[in-house]
């Protein structure tokens, strides 16, 4: 399931305070990545909604009219 690009934000912030309160460096180096991860999904998904808007618009532009 796919979620908005707010919600992968929060998992990331979630994910960044879980880092700052590990002690094991091992696992402060998997929340790392995981954060990054999410803040990375919050951006895939906030690109694929603009260019969704963008190709409706463009499609409306190119259809003739009848």
């Amino acid at each position: 399931m796919f979620m908005s690009p707010e919600e992968y934000l929060a998992e990331a912030e979630r994910y960044r305070q879980a880092k700052e309160q590990a002690i094991d460096p091992l696992r402060r180096t998997h929340l790392e990545d995981m954060e990054r991860s999410f803040r990375i999904l919050a951006e895939s998904e906030a690109a694929l909604r603009r260019s969704g808007k963008i190709v409706g618009a463009l499609d409306q532009r190119e259809r003739p009219e009848g």
